[in-house]
């Protein structure tokens, strides 16, 4: 039986990981583009994460490579580690409801990391200072991409 828990949270978490990447890759995407469409710097999307190590250099206009590089790890280090903790939280679920699910958690997300997370790494006004509506919406497109990302993994939970 413990054999059996174990090897549904190994696939839990690893399809957590795999749909925290694909939810980070999404996101990024999503960014990218609405960067583009305000007529943005498309390369503060990527350097962004790297506010906190970088201060001002990641919020710069145009291309800089270190922040670049450290932007986008510490970007998908964030998506897979939400996106593991959404692996276990919705293993088991039906399709409707890992997708509910998944808009939900976008929304538990965003506050989490504009309240708390944010904040704590030094980027509070940076967390204030941007639009709560596209805000949530941003992070409700992440959490249907992890969800969608998560579905290859999901597995209906044995009525024991």
């Amino acid at each position: 039986m413990a054999a059996r828990g174990r090897q549904r949270t190994v696939i839990a978490l690893s399809g957590g990981v795999i749909a925290g990447i694909f939810g980070g890759i999404v996101l990024s995407l999503y960014g990218l583009l609405s960067a583009v469409a305000r007529g943005g710097d498309p390369w503060v999307v990527f350097k962004g994460a790297s506010a906190p190590f970088l201060a001002e250099r990641a919020f710069a206009p145009g291309f800089d490579a270190g922040a670049v590089v450290l932007g986008i790890l510490l970007h998908f280090a964030v998506s897979i580690g939400w996106g593991a903790l959404f692996g276990l939280l919705v293993f088991g679920a039906n399709v409707f409801r890992t997708l509910v699910f998944g808009a939900a958690y976008g929304v538990i997300v965003w506050f989490v990391m504009h309240r708390f997370v944010l904040p704590a790494a030094g980027l509070g006004e940076v967390a204030a200072s941007a639009p709560v509506g596209p805000a949530i919406l941003e992070h409700v497109v992440f959490g249907l991409a992890l969800a969608v990302g998560f579905l290859p993994f999901q597995r209906r939970a044995p009525m024991v």
